[in-house]
């Protein structure tokens, strides 16, 4: 995510350069408006990517983004039209977060869900392989609510992390080379070495070509094949929920309206 305060020359976002701040900066938004009416800003702020599990829209394939209320409409009301209220969300995030809305005396020990617009994310979460690990009770209580190391997620890393490997090792080996001078080798090995280089430039070629297969692959929408361990994980995280709120007795959910 960047803030649509960055630009380069050319007006285009930029990649903010550490995640010591928080991921999102807010735009200036007309007041006054439906909050539906909020989506295009909201996909602009959020580049284009989800409030909690980072997935962007064009890796989620099937799965549709849709605006998430950080304080659910039926606990505050009054927050309904609010930009500030108002997260960028995927459809499976947001289904599990649901109306859930953590009491006072649990959010006083910060159990309570991430914000990338407020919260630093290294604060709150750490990388372990293609898992995601809590160093706090927001990163604890997001993982646990939101199951942010669900098969799609884990999946998902596992592709960044390749093609970033994969993409950086290559244009730094490749432009290595092509920069070496094989007139200062010894007239002996000149010929070996030149073989060498063009050998490798083909191999670079080759794993390029690995790449878009890699993509096409992707394209079969591998997100939503069968979570074969959904169910263990499902009975893990609603264990740990209920000692949740067993230590913090209290409505964890908005209130429901009374049913006439």
């Amino acid at each position: 995510m960047t803030s649509r305060k960055e630009s380069n020359g050319n007006n285009l976002p930029v990649p903010a350069p550490e995640l010591d701040e928080p991921l999102v900066t807010r735009s200036k938004v007309p007041v006054g408006k439906e909050y539906g009416e909020y989506k295009e800003y909201l996909r602009y702020d959020f580049f284009h990517s989800c409030s909690y599990c980072t997935m962007s829209e064009a890796e989620a394939q099937a799965i549709r983004f849709v605006i998430d209320h950080y304080e659910p409409r039926k606990a505050r009301p009054e927050l309904v039209h609010e930009y500030e209220n108002l997260m960028y969300s995927c459809d499976e995030c947001n289904v599990r977060k649901g109306d859930r809305c953590p009491p006072a005396e649990a959010r006083a020990d910060n159990y309570r869900f991430f914000r990338p617009d407020r919260d630093k994310y290294r604060e709150h979460f750490q990388g372990d392989g293609v898992r995601l690990k809590s160093k706090t009770n927001v990163g604890k209580y997001s993982i646990q609510a939101l199951d942010l190391n669900r098969l799609t997620l884990r999946r998902l890393r596992d592709i960044r992390k390749r093609l970033t490997n994969c993409d950086r090792h290559v244009i730094e080996g490749v432009l290595g080379l092509r920069k070496f001078h094989i007139d200062r080798l010894p007239p002996s090995i000149k010929g070996s070495a030149a073989r060498a280089i063009r050998q490798v430039v083909a191999v670079s070629n080759e794993l390029a070509d690995g790449i878009d297969d890699l993509l096409r692959d992707c394209a079969s929408s591998p997100l939503i094949d069968p979570d074969l361990d959904s169910n263990s994980r499902l009975q893990e995280r609603t264990a740990k929920l209920k000692q949740l709120k067993a230590i913090y007795p209290g409505t964890w959910r908005a209130p429901r309206k009374n049913q006439s």
